[in-house]
């Protein structure tokens, strides 16, 4: 039997089973898990990792999230819910 390069070797979210590479996968890359048939997403080629492919079909970048932006949204929404034209703070 032929050795596997670790360095191509990543586990599947879903049943944890080892998938098996012949090349690096290109970052955005769909895999279908050979055991349980699952889909992922490759996010990251060295190391391999996966994520969950995005449900509306649009693929996520694989790369770092902006955190600055990704919390000015949530202080944006949180804002709006609590903060509404209609509600006044009672804490003032």
């Amino acid at each position: 039997m032929l050795d596997k390069d670790p360095a191509l070797m990543a586990r599947c979210l879903e049943c944890d089973s080892r998938i098996y590479f012949e090349r690096k996968p290109d970052v955005g890359e769909i895999i279908v898990c050979p055991e349980c048939e699952t889909s992922l997403e490759v996010v990251w080629s060295s190391p391999i990792r996966f994520g969950w492919p995005d449900d509306e079909g649009e693929r996520g970048s694989g790369g770092p999230v902006n955190l600055d932006e990704y919390f000015r949204d949530l202080d944006n929404e949180e804002t709006e819910t609590e903060y509404g034209d209609d509600e006044e703070d009672e804490r003032y």
